[in-house]
């Protein structure tokens, strides 16, 4: 179920970004490729590798226009049904810090902050969005304690954490069912951190800037316990592992890209898999794909795209609110480890009907129901003026 809540009303500034970053008229939604192919004019820009300083990068880093903090952790309970939790933070600079007007007021804010929640259980899957100003401590991220919050929704490091963000805790309070219930997902010591791409730079296009600073915690074990509000009913548990990534930039997509398809997958193995593909509009992949493969002794190797195969099945997609058809079958080749398999959604219904929207979910290999993980996609809804388009 969708809910937006917001505080302190949104600036006029905001609601004018939001417009100028593709918002439609006739469904109120921001097209994801639009958030991040927008100028970034004034801000840094990811050109080059760089050196990583931890914990600090756990921290904002307000010259970017565009960042974010994203766990996602499967599990099941003790009869084996699923469950999945999904919890992101975004920060969206609105004006550059060195063009940024000097304002007395405590209010006042050059940037604003979005928070994601949404959980997948064997009743369905819901999602939920949260706003916040720049301001008063509504919402930001502290490197050392680890703490990601907006407002009540808290991602914190618990001790022991050191320089990483983790073991931590996530809480928060989620509408599950009609039903408001307290979430705690216990994370325990991390994977990582695994730098994606090239030492940490992520190329989204061959154009300059056109890329981000990316890394992962890739594997942590995870414990989640719901509790109803109202106190009629057991908590429900279930455990599984947790993936974390931090990414920021200005503008990561070219013109032609639409969205892309993400994928986080514990293998049974031990191995962990990261996978992304940038789309074009007609469906086809705009060149740049990327892989990880982190082993069991946590070593990662970067892949080349002759070194997998990862494309939806025909035919195998979930028809969205909007019309848009979502793949929720993907074929997955991986012949380093012997893998020929179906990446498959546990729920083909997973999709967050936000002010972004997009699908989001978990996902296991249909011959290892061991090997588990989250699939992302965006971009398949089509424009307000057209009807479906096919990904087949």
């Amino acid at each position: 179920m969708r809910k937006v809540r917001g505080r302190f009303f949104w600036p006029l500034s905001a609601v004018l970004t939001l417009f100028s970053l593709g918002i439609s008229s006739a469904q109120g939604a921001l097209e994801a490729g639009a958030v991040l192919g927008a100028s970034g004019e004034g801000f840094e820009r990811a050109l080059a590798p760089r050196t990583f300083q931890f914990p600090e990068d756990h921290g904002v880093k307000p010259g970017f226009r565009t960042q974010w903090w994203y766990l996602t952790a499967h599990l099941k309970d003790g009869q084996g049904q699923p469950f999945g939790v999904q919890f992101t933070l975004f920060r969206q600079g609105l004006l550059p810090p060195a063009g940024a007007p000097d304002r007395a007021s405590p209010l006042a804010s050059n940037a604003l902050w979005m928070a994601h929640l949404a959980i997948t259980t064997p009743e369905g899957h819901g999602a939920e969005e949260r706003f916040a100003r720049d301001a008063l401590g509504l919402a930001g991220v502290t490197p050392t304690p680890f703490r990601a919050w907006l407002e009540d929704w808290t991602l914190e490091a618990t001790s022991g954490a050191g320089s990483a963000p983790f073991p931590a805790t996530l809480s928060a309070i989620v509408e599950i069912g009609g039903q408001r219930q307290q979430l705690i997902l216990t994370l325990g010591a991390p994977r990582g951190p695994v730098l994606q791409g090239d030492g940490g730079l992520s190329l989204k296009s061959r154009e300059t800037g056109s890329a981000s600073y990316y890394y992962s915690y890739t594997r942590m074990a995870a414990s989640l316990t719901l509790t109803a509000q109202d106190g009629d009913s057991a908590p429900r548990r279930a455990s599984g592992l947790a993936w974390f990534d931090r990414e920021w930039s200005s503008g990561a997509l070219a013109p032609e890209q639409v969205g892309w398809d993400w994928l986080a997958l514990h293998l049974s193995s031990g191995h962990d898999l990261m996978l992304f593909r940038l789309r074009r509009a007609d469906g086809s992949v705009s060149g740049v794909r990327e892989g990880t493969l982190v082993a069991p002794d946590g070593h990662s190797t970067r892949l080349a795209p002759e070194a997998y195969r990862f494309e939806p099945m025909p035919g195998a997609t979930w028809e969205g609110p909007r019309g848009g058809r979502w793949p929720v079958r993907w074929r997955l080749i991986l012949p380093a480890l012997g893998v020929d398999d179906v990446v498959r959604a546990v729920q083909d219904d997973q999709h967050n009907p936000l002010t972004v929207p997009y699908w989001e979910g978990m996902v296991c290999l249909e011959g290892d129901g061991e090997s588990c993980g989250y699939l992302e996609m965006t971009g398949y809804e089509p424009p307000t003026d057209a009807g479906p388009r096919s990904v087949e």
